[in-house]
């Protein structure tokens, strides 16, 4: 353990944080003030500070690899919650990604009607963390396709914005702006929001766009979009076929990360 403390201690000085520890599996994010570096075995090695500084990660990095056998030795004994939670997770993305080829989606989703756990997504669809702020935002531009959003957040779309929307218009533009794919997040939104306000299935256009939605269970949702436009008949149908299997794997899904009962966080604070 001296050499752990070594390790963290390091962390502290060398990079500024505030505080330094190892956690196992997914903790809760401490907002963007937080840098974490993944090890092996499903342990993260964590630093905070009041600013992150340039190439933090990089620099946690290397300290991680220099004092591998430290961290490693300090974690080998710890208990660690079973990893049938990855495993099932792991299953859903890879069932979404093969049913996004199959059908050419863009990505894919699968939430519930009113909570904010993403259940599982495609590879391409990892971005979208937030089912609630899907619905919510989404709702405010009602049908509107994504190129229409973007107008009346450039203040250049008559007639003026939907009700919802010119209430929440500074926080849409600021969501966007932040945005690698502006676009996409629009389209995700408008699509996450329209099918869990509805208990059927559905393939529509949304501008030059598609979206599909897809109910099952009696409160999830498949949601797939496609940047172009799609067939219906063929990915309703295989989407439909696809549906027994992703209900067996989200049934089996924990509700959040699971806690780590038990095991070990090392932590050590910069000294005052």
């Amino acid at each position: 353990m001296e050499a752990l403390d070594r390790l963290l201690g390091l962390v502290c000085r060398d990079l500024g944080a505030t505080r330094a520890w190892l956690e196992y599996a997914s903790g809760p994010e401490d907002g963007e003030t937080t840098v974490r570096v993944p090890l092996e075995r499903g342990w993260t090695l964590c630093a905070s500070f009041e600013e992150i500084p340039d190439r933090a990660e990089a620099q946690l990095q290397t300290l991680a690899g220099s004092f591998r056998r430290a961290w490693t030795d300090a974690t080998e004994d710890a208990p660690r919650p079973a990893d049938d939670g990855q495993r099932i997770r792991s299953q859903i993305r890879e069932t979404l990604d093969a049913l996004e080829d199959r059908i050419a989606a863009t990505a894919i989703w699968v939430v519930d009607e009113r909570s904010p756990i993403v259940w599982g997504s495609s590879s391409r669809g990892s971005w979208l963390r937030n089912a609630d702020d899907a619905r919510s935002l989404g709702e405010t531009f009602a049908d509107a396709p994504p190129a229409s959003v973007q107008r009346w957040l450039a203040g250049q779309q008559v007639p003026p914005p939907p009700a919802g929307l010119a209430e929440r218009l500074e926080e849409v533009r600021a969501r966007v702006e932040q945005a690698d794919d502006p676009d996409a997040l629009l389209l995700a939104w408008s699509a996450i929001a329209r099918a869990c306000a509805s208990n059927r299935a559905w393939c529509t256009p949304v501008g030059d766009a598609h979206a599909l939605s897809r109910p099952f269970a009696g409160i999830y949702r498949v949601v797939a979009v496609f940047d172009d436009e799609c067939s219906p008949m063929h990915a309703e149908t295989t989407v439909a076929k696809a549906v027994p299997i992703i209900e067996r794997l989200v049934a089996d899904h924990p509700p959040i990360d699971p806690t780590p009962v038990g095991a070990r966080v090392h932590m050590l604070r910069r000294p005052d």
